[in-house]
């Protein structure tokens, strides 16, 4: 194909070999032409630079030199085309073997392994960091407009020290044990999205639509958690429907919260269905309940290459979409050599950890009316320790923690007692130390 006849001549004549190294290029894009690549990567490899045209004419007497004016932009798209049209024709005849041999199941998962292996892209242009000043007004407008960029995590002093969710660039990740109040947090920021007008997008690989909604509206409406998800008493009846028809009424300002579920898609979801999620609903942000809880499709055995994979895929789709994910990953109960939490314990992978860019790591303490019988729960708190933020800072922050009312008391200042009561249904309110949840 003409892409590849053009890139090998470009090469030559440039003998320049940096548009094959920039853009990641293997033999595998050069179907038509491998042993020619090949000739010139491995002359390039040796010897340290392009062999000239006359070396490499005398191997391949028969290759076509001629001029390239073409941009290496339009080149390298040109050979993504190439290579995905050859791609997809090599795919088709072993997806229809699998249709007509009635697996669908394996079909489909063979066809979305091969959709991620697609690619797109142009050649790589760099930034004279010098020369080109535009980014000191684009840091006016970010001061100017602040929430334009950022999105309010339902935790104001967590925002102070993180500086809010990046509306372009944030892969966030919430980390702890089993039982710690990971879902809670995330819902928490999902309904603060919400109420910044965001078209919210939850992905519960557990929890039913129904719980993820009793979560909501205790976080949302200050309804007792129990009372609605146990159906315990008549007591919040009014009060509940009141704060739904409200709910309906959009009070939100476009602001909304879908939520998708294994039940959904017949089986747990891919980054892949994730995206397609994004793309259906048209999402402002997403959050991923939780990565232990998505398939990986490239089908690793070992645990922590598949979560490795879907941290990947996972980091793949903000950079692809533009869009905050935020996701809740499970915490080993090991610690360092110093006996504190570090992004290590992560999971089966520090993949998570390298590819993120917030890290929170929950923990919940208990607080005894007596503390030798440890028999009776006078209090519990909750313990965000954020160990990496690529804009921010870190540290840690407390919180007396009330799940099933939805409140949380701020312990991080001297008014430690100061109550920031989440989201009346009416209007918002405010504190002394800031702006409700």
């Amino acid at each position: 194909m003409t892409s590849q006849l053009q890139i090998l001549n470009k090469i030559l004549e440039n003998k320049d070999f940096s548009l094959i190294e920039l853009n990641n290029l293997t033999e595998d894009f050069f179907f038509n032409y491998k042993t020619e690549f090949n000739y010139i990567k491995n002359h390039y490899e040796k010897y340290g630079k392009v062999p000239d045209k006359l070396t490499f004419l005398s191997v391949f007497p028969e290759f076509d030199i001629f001029e390239v004016s073409e941009p290496d932009s339009y080149l390298i798209e040109e050979l993504y085309k190439d290579y995905n049209t050859s791609f997809i024709a090599s795919r088709f005849n072993k997806i229809r073997e699998l249709v007509e041999a009635g697996k669908i199941d394996e079909a489909t998962n063979y066809l979305v392994k091969s959709v991620d292996n697609l690619h797109q892209g142009s050649a790589i242009q760099s930034h004279d960091l010098f020369q080109d000043t535009s980014r000191y007004e684009r840091y006016l407008e970010r001061v100017a407009n602040h929430d334009k960029y950022y999105v309010k995590t339902g935790f104001p002093e967590l925002d102070q020290i993180i500086g809010g969710i990046d509306r372009e660039n944030e892969n966030m990740v919430i980390a702890a044990r089993t039982g710690i109040g990971k879902t809670w947090t995330l819902l928490i920021m999902a309904a603060s999205a919400a109420k910044q007008g965001l078209r919210v997008g939850i992905y519960s690989g557990e929890m039913s639509v129904d719980k993820v909604g009793y979560r909501l509206d205790t976080i949302l409406g200050n309804i007792n958690n129990n009372v609605i998800t146990r159906g315990i008493d008549t007591s919040v009846q009014l009060q509940y429907k009141q704060y739904l028809e409200k709910l309906q009424s959009g009070i939100y300002n476009g602001g909304t919260i879908k939520v998708l579920t294994p039940n959904d898609i017949a089986g747990p979801a891919t980054v892949a269905a994730l995206r397609a999620f994004v793309e259906k609903e048209k999402l402002d942000i997403l959050f991923i309940d939780q990565y232990s809880l998505l398939e990986d499709t490239s089908k690793a055995q070992a645990g922590h290459e598949k979560v490795a994979n879907i941290s990947k895929a996972v980091k793949n789709l903000q950079v692809m979409k533009r869009i905050p994910i935020i996701s809740v990953a499970q915490m080993n109960r090991t610690k360092n050599e110093d006996g504190e939490k570090d992004t290590t314990q992560i999971g089966l992978s520090d993949r998570i950890g390298q590819d993120a860019t917030t890290i929170i790591m929950l923990d919940r303490e208990r607080i005894y009316e007596d503390p030798k019988e440890k028999t009776k729960v006078k209090d519990e708190r909750l313990i965000m320790d954020i160990t990496k933020s690529r804009d921010g800072g870190t540290g840690k922050l407390v919180y007396k923690a009330d799940f099933n009312d939805g409140k949380f008391y701020n312990l991080n200042n001297d008014e430690g007692s100061k109550d920031y009561q989440r989201y009346e249904p009416a209007a918002d309110s405010s504190g002394d130390n800031g702006t409700v949840f």
